[in-house]
């Protein structure tokens, strides 16, 4: 008897142990699939690459009959004069700006080809992914992030259309994929712009029970403030973050990530003279008031403009990053009113805009509270410590100089740039048994988030940073309902180191801002404002005088910093 007793308690033991050890087995060797967002290389129709960034841009070249084309400074010298002309000659004087739009539409159009798409929303030259392209992704090669013999699939597409123009190639992908390796699920994780595409997955095939985990890094599409706001026109001028801003171009230009470059003699003049000067007359309401309805006039000229001749406005994937709230305004200013003739041009593209937003923008919470309810275990990446566009509304909220970290996180209560929690605030948090979810530097508050136990948070780091959060990613992903607590990878809170490239636990002595985020206090003074305004006003009728008698050096400006 005794002994059948311990057999039955060592099958017991036994089958115990090996349960969880199956369990973690099945769910740790699950396949991955990632969607990353825009930068995979575009083509057309006949596998050429398409010029669709700033490196690919081309101001020389042969004119029709073989002679010499214009040097890259002389066009961009042109370019200047041909859009100087009518914001000086029309705007600045007669406060006409039309012809101001069109002359920089007309500059800048050729320079992106046919990055944008047409009025129906269709690639204007065929596919923009190569069929080597499909024939990589199909096969499915390991991705330089995966470790421990995890399997990752990286999904190829045309990150410039509808996200609804992926979802079923994307499902044949995963059904070939379970197919192939014999399981039932996948893992699935999208970054930047792969979160449109994502969400766009999820919402027509969630419910099929494929999905095990998914993790959303540092997407674009819970709303993206910076592409919202200026498709919408919300201009919001602010000299203190714009001095901010160009101190963190500098820092960019000089840690080589994002966009930035490092400032020559002259470019320094021109920024921190305009820096200075904007910061001294905001202290007089009448003179911001004027400059802001000035700046406004600029806007609704100038943006419209640029993303039209970029393909920006065109490309629909961007859409998926603008707000509910600021949906209408933002088709309202770039495609016009219902019944104007440019809408009736654009009508399918404008529906394919409306597709995406009746499905899923339009109710954020609902398409999560879904995900939940088809047993998907979803987890957000967020960053900060860098800023949006200085002339956007909400210019002053936390971000990684692209996605705002309330945003990225879907929810949480975040401190202006370079402003703390009270200490009111934290006692709140503290009596409510909330604290936890505070950050060190008291600058988030993850309480708010919509998953507060499954949001990581990394200081200091620019968007186009993304290896220290790769391991939480992997161990989130390959294990069952992980969370913040049982996640080993990572802690919540963390800070990115520059000079190391490393992360760590962010705790009250390290969570410093980057120098770029604070800028010295000024009190002006009447002698302080008219110094600012003669150098400005030096400096700007010096640059004009330059640019009308053809001594204007763009090389001066940019210097070596390889924009040219």
């Amino acid at each position: 008897m005794k002994k059948i007793i311990s057999l039955i308690i060592c099958i017991a033991l036994i089958a115990a142990v090996a349960a969880p050890m199956a369990a973690a087995s099945g769910y740790e060797y699950l396949p991955i699939v990632y969607i990353r967002g825009n930068g995979e290389p575009l083509y057309d129709a006949d596998g050429n690459i398409l010029a669709t960034d700033m490196q690919s841009l081309n101001f020389g070249g042969e004119g029709e009959e073989g002679e010499e084309g214009t040097s890259t400074k002389d066009a961009i010298v042109e370019a200047c004069v041909n859009i100087l002309k009518p914001f000086v000659l029309e705007g600045m004087i007669f406060d006409e700006w039309d012809n101001y739009g069109r002359a920089i539409y007309d500059e800048i159009s050729p320079l992106f080809g046919d990055a944008g798409l047409d009025e129906n929303g269709n690639a204007k030259n065929g596919t923009g992914v190569s069929k080597s392209q499909l024939a990589s992704s199909e096969a499915g090669s390991k991705s330089a992030w995966a470790y421990n013999n995890h399997q990752e699939y990286g999904f190829v597409f045309d990150w410039r259309l509808s996200p609804y123009d992926h979802v079923d190639r994307l499902h044949e992908y995963i059904q070939n994929i379970l197919k192939a390796t014999g399981k039932k699920q996948v893992n699935i994780y999208a970054r930047c712009m792969g979160g449109g595409l994502l969400m766009a997955y999820l919402e027509r095939y969630g419910h099929l029970g494929h999905i095990k985990n998914a993790m959303f890094c540092e997407v674009l599409s819970n709303e993206t403030t910076v592409v919202s706001k200026a498709f919408s026109g919300q201009i919001e001028f602010n000299a203190e973050m714009a001095e901010r801003y160009m101190g963190q171009l500098d820092f960019c230009g000089r840690t080589g990530n994002g966009v930035g470059f490092v400032f020559t003699d002259l470019l320094n003049e021109i920024v921190f003279t305009t820096m200075d000067f904007f910061n001294q007359i905001t202290v007089t309401d009448q003179a911001l008031d004027e400059v802001e309805k000035l700046y406004g006039r600029l806007y609704q000229a100038l943006i419209p403009a640029i993303l039209h001749a970029s393909g920006m406005a065109t490309q629909l994937n961007y859409w998926s990053c603008v707000a509910e709230e600021d949906m209408d305004a933002a088709i309202n200013l770039l495609y016009g009113e219902e019944g104007s003739e440019l809408r009736t041009k654009y009508a399918g593209l404008v529906d394919k805009i409306l597709y995406y937003r009746e499905h899923v923008s339009s109710d954020l919470k609902g398409f999560y509270d879904t995900l939940k309810d088809n047993g998907i275990h979803i987890g957000f990446t967020a960053k900060y410590g860098f800023l949006n566009a200085p002339f956007t509304a909400d210019n002053d909220i936390l971000s990684d100089s692209l996605v705002s970290l309330e945003h990225a996180t879907f929810g949480a209560f975040c401190a202006k740039v370079g402003t703390r929690f009270t200490d009111k605030y934290m006692a709140a948090k503290a009596e409510e048994g909330l604290d936890k979810y505070i950050s060190p530097d008291r600058q988030v508050d993850l309480s708010t988030a919509y998953s507060p136990d499954t949001t990581w948070v990394l200081k200091n780091a620019h968007h186009d940073i993304f290896e220290p959060v790769v391991p939480i990613v992997y161990e989130f992903l390959n294990g069952t309902n992980e969370t913040v607590d049982t996640v080993t990878a990572g802690t919540q809170f963390m800070i990115y180191d520059y000079e190391t490239g490393t992360a760590s636990e962010m705790t009250e002595e390290n969570a410093v801002d980057l120098e770029f985020m604070s800028i010295p206090e000024t009190n002006p003074t009447t002698m302080s404002i008219l110094t600012a305004f003669f150098r400005f006003m030096s400096m700007v009728l010096k640059i004009l005088t330059s640019v009308m008698n053809g001594s204007f050096n763009v090389g001066d400006i940019f210097g070596d910093t390889g924009i040219l």
